[in-house]
């Protein structure tokens, strides 16, 4: 199935930013990748072709290839159109920034801060990147949201007096 209005918001975007690899995924949401060091031209683009409203930056974290992803999830009112904007960063956390999008989607600035707390990304240019969000003192740092934080070693620790945590047992629910 094609989606011919679709076909010609990425054509017109990919005529505006050849670096980056674009499709329609189905009827009403589309997909580019761009790499990194691209993000805040391509989403200047993304804003000047009729996606003005920022919908969540999410993060997935890629163990096995050393890298995080991050989806910038912007949205065309008037189509009712999804675009996904997915870039990938190095997860080690020395190298793992990326370049502040709030002054083009003022929304960002919430999102970075969620992606910075649980995945570690730090967003150069976001003031607000040092201040306390949503973890306690004690839990930053941690970034519980990637594959391997230890949640039985966390859970032990913080909740002491709970007595189901068994070293015998294979499973765990928490």
């Amino acid at each position: 199935m094609t989606w011919e209005i679709g076909e010609e918001i990425v054509k017109k975007i990919l005529e505006k930013a050849p670096y980056a690899e674009g499709r329609v995924r189905r009827e009403r949401r589309l997909e580019f990748k761009i790499p990194a060091e691209r993000i805040r031209e391509f989403l200047m683009i993304m804003k000047e072709n009729n996606f003005p409203l920022m919908l969540q930056i999410s993060a997935v974290d890629w163990v096995r290839d050393g890298e995080i992803e991050l989806v910038y999830h912007l949205m065309n009112i008037e189509l009712g159109t999804h675009a996904m904007v997915k870039v990938r960063i190095p997860r080690d956390l020395d190298k793992a920034k990326m370049p502040t999008v709030r002054d083009i989607y003022p929304a960002a600035e919430t999102y970075e801060r969620d992606v910075h707390d649980f995945f570690g990304v730090y967003f150069e240019g976001n003031d607000k990147m040092e201040m306390p969000w949503i973890l306690d003192d004690p839990e930053r740092g941690l970034y519980p949201h990637r594959k391997d934080f230890d949640m039985l070693g966390y859970v032990k620790k913080k909740y002491k007096i709970l007595d189901r945590f068994d070293e015998n047992k294979d499973k765990y629910v928490i």
